[in-house]
């Protein structure tokens, strides 16, 4: 079997062409980034991942997008997460979503998704996040609530393009953690800002002196330290490749099989302290 590859995406739920601009992938091997790359759509994005998927299965990817909804929700509407992306993948979660399809659905959604807020405020505080993003809450990680379709930093939309693309990477035969039993090749859920820590990714100077951390050749890390998108995606696939063996044992989550659970290391990676590849300064 070949060896294990690790795919960390950094997806976004911009339209037309910022999608090229904004959406990166990162691939690690053997503890090294390999790749990494920007300039595809969504969709051209799925169809490089399936494309890689039937040439070589021994693949886990990560997505910086939720993977669900609130358990509230699907539990007041019967629904499974599996049920959610396959309505979401024929915009028909919502009957104004089945009138006017998801992206215009997205400018005037019903409660709980909101845009304004004067609807946010309709919303008690338990029912803005999953138990997943309140696990993860320390100083400098702050999710926001898969609800919110509008402002700075919000995932909604990335997220509701996202799971239309779990349904069609369920489809051609990806499991989906913790949602599916573990087997290749597989998807998780992961959130940058906790893999990254404190960094000022906003700073090229800063984002430059974190790579000068990682096992990434000066070629790769130039590119990395291009954009915050790029500096995402390829410190995802790095910690997701120090974290290798934990990701190729995942335990069954039963009690987040519904509202899924963000991947994180068990252990603190120290990036400070990584194998410089050959030939870096």
């Amino acid at each position: 079997m070949s060896e294990l590859r690790l795919i960390a995406v950094d997806w976004s739920g911009r339209s037309g062409a910022e999608q090229r601009q904004r959406i990166w992938l990162a691939e690690a091997v053997g503890g090294e980034l390999v790749r990494l790359e920007g300039g595809r759509t969504r969709a051209e994005l799925i169809e490089l991942l399936l494309a890689e998927a039937r040439r070589d299965p021994n693949l886990i990817v990560g997505f910086d997008f939720a993977f669900s909804l609130p358990a509230w929700y699907l539990e007041d509407r019967q629904l499974t997460a599996h049920q959610l992306w396959a309505l979401l993948a024929d915009e028909a979660l919502t009957p104004a979503m089945r009138r006017h399809g998801l992206a215009r659905w997205m400018n005037g959604p019903e409660l709980p998704f909101w845009t304004t807020s004067q609807a946010r405020a309709r919303l008690r505080p338990g029912q803005m996040f999953r138990r997943t993003e309140n696990d993860l809450r320390l100083p400098g990680v702050q999710p926001k609530s898969v609800f919110q379709l509008v402002g700075a930093g919000q995932v909604g939309r990335g997220s509701w393009y996202g799971m239309q693309a779990l349904h069609r990477l369920v489809g051609a035969g990806f499991r989906i953690w913790p949602f599916d039993p573990p087997a290749l090749p597989l998807v998780v859920e992961i959130f940058p800002r906790v893999l990254t820590g404190p960094v000022r990714k906003n700073s090229h100077s800063e984002r430059e002196r974190y790579l000068a951390t990682m096992p990434i050749s000066p070629e790769l890390r130039r590119l990395a330290a291009a954009s915050e998108d790029a500096f995402d995606a390829a410190v995802s696939a790095v910690v997701m490749a120090t974290g290798v063996e934990e990701l190729r044992a995942l335990p069954a989550e039963p009690g987040y099989a519904l509202e899924g659970r963000i991947w994180r290391p068990r252990r603190p990676v120290t990036l400070g302290t990584a194998r410089q590849p050959q030939g870096s300064p």
